[in-house]
Protein backbone atom coordinates (compact mmCIF):
# COMPACT_ATOMS: atom_id res chain seq x y z
CA UNK A 1 0.00 0.00 0.00
CA UNK A 2 1.04 3.30 -0.84
CA UNK A 3 1.33 6.15 1.45
CA UNK A 4 2.85 8.63 -0.01
CA UNK A 5 0.61 12.00 -0.01
CA UNK A 6 1.21 14.57 -2.65
CA UNK A 7 3.23 17.58 -1.91
CA UNK A 8 5.12 15.81 1.14
CA UNK A 9 8.27 17.38 1.88
CA UNK A 10 12.07 14.80 0.77
CA UNK A 11 12.73 12.49 3.44
CA UNK A 12 16.11 13.87 3.45
CA UNK A 13 16.40 17.39 5.38
CA UNK A 14 19.00 19.57 5.30
CA UNK A 15 19.51 21.57 8.44
CA UNK A 16 21.77 24.32 8.83
CA UNK A 17 25.04 23.88 10.77
CA UNK A 18 23.88 25.91 13.47
CA UNK A 19 20.53 24.93 14.08
CA UNK A 20 17.89 27.26 16.58
CA UNK A 21 15.35 25.93 18.35
CA UNK A 22 13.07 25.45 15.76
CA UNK A 23 15.63 23.42 13.68
CA UNK A 24 16.23 21.75 17.03
CA UNK A 25 12.94 20.85 17.47
CA UNK A 26 12.25 19.49 13.63
CA UNK A 27 15.19 17.44 14.15
CA UNK A 28 14.27 16.21 17.43
CA UNK A 29 10.90 15.05 15.46
CA UNK A 30 12.65 13.39 13.01
CA UNK A 31 14.95 11.42 15.12
CA UNK A 32 11.51 10.11 16.92
CA UNK A 33 9.79 9.25 13.77
CA UNK A 34 12.75 7.11 12.71
CA UNK A 35 12.82 5.38 16.28
CA UNK A 36 9.90 4.67 16.36
CA UNK A 37 9.57 3.33 13.02
CA UNK A 38 12.27 1.13 13.44
CA UNK A 39 11.33 -0.23 16.37
CA UNK A 40 7.53 -0.99 15.35
CA UNK A 41 9.31 -2.76 11.83
CA UNK A 42 11.03 -4.93 14.43
CA UNK A 43 8.59 -5.78 16.66
CA UNK A 44 5.40 -5.98 14.17
CA UNK A 45 6.98 -6.24 10.84
CA UNK A 46 6.46 -3.42 8.11
CA UNK A 47 3.37 -4.67 6.29
CA UNK A 48 1.44 -4.44 9.88
CA UNK A 49 2.83 -1.18 10.33
CA UNK A 50 0.59 1.60 9.93
CA UNK A 51 1.62 5.44 9.50
CA UNK A 52 -1.05 6.36 12.17
CA UNK A 53 0.63 4.01 15.25
CA UNK A 54 4.07 5.36 14.27
CA UNK A 55 3.10 8.70 14.12
CA UNK A 56 1.26 8.01 17.83
CA UNK A 57 4.93 5.92 19.06
CA UNK A 58 6.63 9.44 18.09
CA UNK A 59 3.98 11.43 19.57
CA UNK A 60 3.28 13.36 16.68
CA UNK A 61 0.21 13.67 14.28
CA UNK A 62 -0.12 11.79 11.69
CA UNK A 63 -0.61 14.89 9.73
CA UNK A 64 3.17 16.35 11.27
CA UNK A 65 4.66 13.00 10.09
CA UNK A 66 4.01 13.71 6.16
CA UNK A 67 6.14 16.97 6.38
CA UNK A 68 9.14 14.57 7.16
CA UNK A 69 8.07 11.70 4.99
CA UNK A 70 6.59 11.25 2.22
CA UNK A 71 5.48 7.16 2.80
CA UNK A 72 6.45 4.32 5.08
CA UNK A 73 8.62 2.79 2.48
CA UNK A 74 10.59 6.20 2.41
CA UNK A 75 10.71 6.25 6.21
CA UNK A 76 12.27 2.40 6.20
CA UNK A 77 14.67 3.66 3.34
CA UNK A 78 15.61 6.47 5.09
CA UNK A 79 16.80 4.39 8.46
CA UNK A 80 18.68 1.48 6.37
CA UNK A 81 20.17 4.51 4.55
CA UNK A 82 21.87 6.06 7.54
CA UNK A 83 22.49 3.20 9.86
CA UNK A 84 24.32 1.34 6.86
CA UNK A 85 26.31 4.70 6.22
CA UNK A 86 27.68 4.22 9.73
CA UNK A 87 28.35 0.41 9.23
CA UNK A 88 30.45 0.77 6.47
CA UNK A 89 32.03 3.77 7.96
CA UNK A 90 32.92 1.54 11.32
CA UNK A 91 34.15 -1.49 8.65
CA UNK A 92 36.65 1.19 6.70
CA UNK A 93 37.89 2.43 10.13
CA UNK A 94 39.04 -1.36 11.33
CA UNK A 95 39.97 -2.23 7.99
CA UNK A 96 42.76 -5.64 8.65
CA UNK A 97 45.76 -5.34 6.76
CA UNK A 98 45.38 -8.37 4.58
CA UNK A 99 44.47 -9.21 0.57
CA UNK A 100 42.42 -7.03 -1.06
CA UNK A 101 40.05 -9.68 -1.50
CA UNK A 102 40.26 -9.97 2.17
CA UNK A 103 39.67 -6.12 2.52
CA UNK A 104 36.65 -6.24 0.08
CA UNK A 105 34.47 -8.95 2.56
CA UNK A 106 35.34 -7.15 5.39
CA UNK A 107 33.39 -4.18 3.64
CA UNK A 108 30.49 -6.42 2.54
CA UNK A 109 30.24 -8.82 5.63
CA UNK A 110 30.07 -6.66 7.89
CA UNK A 111 27.12 -4.69 5.92
CA UNK A 112 25.29 -8.68 5.47
CA UNK A 113 25.85 -8.84 9.63
CA UNK A 114 23.89 -5.59 9.49
CA UNK A 115 21.04 -6.95 7.28
CA UNK A 116 21.14 -10.15 9.32
CA UNK A 117 19.59 -8.70 11.88
CA UNK A 118 16.69 -8.43 10.57
CA UNK A 119 15.97 -10.33 7.15
CA UNK A 120 12.44 -9.64 6.96
CA UNK A 121 13.04 -5.69 7.12
CA UNK A 122 16.08 -6.29 4.85
CA UNK A 123 13.66 -8.01 2.00
CA UNK A 124 11.73 -4.96 1.89
CA UNK A 125 14.07 -2.81 1.84
CA UNK A 126 16.17 -4.14 -1.08
CA UNK A 127 12.74 -4.46 -2.61
CA UNK A 128 12.52 -0.62 -2.32
CA UNK A 129 15.26 0.31 -3.77
CA UNK A 130 15.22 -0.04 -7.75
CA UNK A 131 11.86 2.33 -7.44
CA UNK A 132 13.10 4.77 -4.30
CA UNK A 133 13.32 8.56 -5.80
CA UNK A 134 16.74 9.44 -4.88
CA UNK A 135 16.51 12.46 -4.34
CA UNK A 136 14.42 12.32 -1.99
CA UNK A 137 16.24 9.41 -0.09
CA UNK A 138 20.22 9.91 -0.52
CA UNK A 139 20.82 6.44 -0.77
CA UNK A 140 23.23 7.03 -4.44
CA UNK A 141 25.89 9.65 -1.39
CA UNK A 142 25.49 5.89 0.58
CA UNK A 143 26.51 3.94 -2.59
CA UNK A 144 29.16 7.08 -3.24
CA UNK A 145 30.55 5.87 0.00
CA UNK A 146 30.90 2.24 -0.51
CA UNK A 147 32.35 2.87 -4.10
CA UNK A 148 34.66 5.08 -2.66
CA UNK A 149 35.96 3.00 0.14
CA UNK A 150 36.00 0.01 -2.28
CA UNK A 151 38.03 1.76 -4.55
CA UNK A 152 40.82 3.35 -2.40
CA UNK A 153 41.42 -0.27 -1.20
CA UNK A 154 41.99 -1.43 -4.77
CA UNK A 155 44.50 1.76 -5.58
CA UNK A 156 46.37 0.43 -1.88
CA UNK A 157 46.13 -3.01 -3.70
CA UNK A 158 47.95 -1.72 -6.57
CA UNK A 159 50.45 0.15 -5.21
CA UNK A 160 51.57 -2.57 -3.07
CA UNK A 161 52.03 -4.55 -6.67
CA UNK A 162 48.77 -7.19 -5.86
CA UNK A 163 47.19 -6.06 -8.96
CA UNK A 164 47.69 -4.64 -11.98
CA UNK A 165 48.30 -0.84 -12.39
CA UNK A 166 46.47 0.17 -15.31
CA UNK A 167 42.78 -1.65 -13.65
CA UNK A 168 40.56 1.31 -13.17
CA UNK A 169 39.85 1.26 -9.50
CA UNK A 170 36.36 2.89 -9.67
CA UNK A 171 35.10 -0.20 -12.54
CA UNK A 172 36.30 -2.80 -10.46
CA UNK A 173 34.75 -1.19 -7.34
CA UNK A 174 31.32 -0.97 -9.23
CA UNK A 175 31.37 -4.74 -9.99
CA UNK A 176 32.43 -6.35 -7.50
CA UNK A 177 29.77 -4.01 -5.48
CA UNK A 178 26.86 -5.72 -8.29
CA UNK A 179 28.45 -8.86 -7.17
CA UNK A 180 27.70 -8.08 -3.34
CA UNK A 181 23.82 -7.13 -4.25
CA UNK A 182 23.46 -10.24 -6.62
CA UNK A 183 24.16 -12.56 -3.66
CA UNK A 184 21.88 -10.60 -1.31
CA UNK A 185 19.45 -10.49 -3.64
CA UNK A 186 19.47 -14.30 -3.66
CA UNK A 187 19.83 -14.84 -0.02
CA UNK A 188 16.84 -12.31 0.35
CA UNK A 189 14.51 -13.42 -2.97
CA UNK A 190 11.46 -15.68 -2.72
CA UNK A 191 13.61 -19.44 -3.12
CA UNK A 192 16.67 -17.96 -0.73
CA UNK A 193 20.28 -19.47 -0.12
CA UNK A 194 21.39 -20.81 2.99
CA UNK A 195 24.21 -17.91 4.79
CA UNK A 196 26.79 -20.53 4.11
CA UNK A 197 25.91 -20.47 0.56
CA UNK A 198 25.54 -16.70 0.46
CA UNK A 199 29.18 -15.89 2.01
CA UNK A 200 30.64 -19.13 -0.19
CA UNK A 201 29.42 -17.74 -3.61
CA UNK A 202 30.34 -13.81 -2.78
CA UNK A 203 33.84 -15.19 -1.83
CA UNK A 204 34.49 -17.44 -4.68
CA UNK A 205 32.64 -14.94 -7.28
CA UNK A 206 35.10 -11.83 -5.76
CA UNK A 207 38.12 -14.34 -5.85
CA UNK A 208 36.79 -15.08 -10.13
CA UNK A 209 36.26 -11.35 -10.73
CA UNK A 210 40.49 -10.60 -9.01
CA UNK A 211 42.04 -13.62 -10.13
CA UNK A 212 42.86 -12.20 -13.82
CA UNK A 213 43.90 -9.05 -12.59
CA UNK A 214 46.56 -9.31 -10.09
CA UNK A 215 50.15 -8.94 -10.79
CA UNK A 216 52.02 -12.16 -12.06
CA UNK A 217 54.55 -11.80 -9.22
CA UNK A 218 51.58 -12.13 -6.78
CA UNK A 219 49.83 -15.11 -8.36
CA UNK A 220 53.17 -16.44 -8.13
CA UNK A 221 53.68 -16.21 -4.79
CA UNK A 222 50.07 -17.79 -4.12
CA UNK A 223 51.71 -20.68 -6.52
CA UNK A 224 55.24 -20.58 -5.34
CA UNK A 225 54.81 -23.47 -2.74
CA UNK A 226 52.73 -26.24 -5.76
CA UNK A 227 55.70 -25.42 -8.33
CA UNK A 228 58.78 -25.76 -5.18
CA UNK A 229 57.28 -29.12 -4.22
CA UNK A 230 56.93 -30.41 -8.07
CA UNK A 231 60.10 -29.39 -8.91
CA UNK A 232 62.09 -31.56 -5.94
CA UNK A 233 61.01 -35.02 -7.56
CA UNK A 234 62.40 -35.38 -11.42
CA UNK A 235 60.17 -36.23 -13.50
CA UNK A 236 58.21 -39.39 -14.94
CA UNK A 237 59.35 -39.28 -18.21
CA UNK A 238 63.43 -39.22 -16.91
CA UNK A 239 62.23 -42.08 -14.31
CA UNK A 240 61.52 -44.09 -16.93
CA UNK A 241 63.93 -43.92 -18.76
CA UNK A 242 66.66 -44.26 -16.46
CA UNK A 243 65.25 -47.55 -15.27
CA UNK A 244 65.37 -48.76 -19.07
CA UNK A 245 68.35 -48.07 -19.73
CA UNK A 246 69.96 -48.72 -16.44
CA UNK A 247 70.90 -45.33 -15.62
CA UNK A 248 70.38 -43.82 -11.56
CA UNK A 249 70.79 -39.93 -11.35
CA UNK A 250 72.14 -39.56 -15.13
CA UNK A 251 74.96 -42.22 -14.60
CA UNK A 252 75.28 -46.15 -15.90
CA UNK A 253 75.62 -48.95 -13.42
CA UNK A 254 76.82 -51.99 -15.31
CA UNK A 255 74.77 -55.43 -14.12
CA UNK A 256 77.61 -56.53 -11.75
CA UNK A 257 76.47 -53.34 -9.65
CA UNK A 258 72.98 -54.00 -10.06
Amino acid sequence: MNFQRPGSTPAVINYPANPNRGERNKRDKLARIKRAAHKLFSRRGFEATTTREIAQAADIGTGTLFLYVGSKEDLLVLIFREEMEQVVSDALATMPNRTLRDQVLHVFNAMIAYHEQDPGLARVFVKELPFVDDRRHGVAEMITMVLAGVSNLIEQAKSRGEIKPEVPARRLSQNLFALYIAELQRWLGHDPISPQKRDDNLRSAIDLQLEGLRESNSRNSMSRGVRLEQSSAPPQKYIAKGKADGRTNGKRVSRRAR
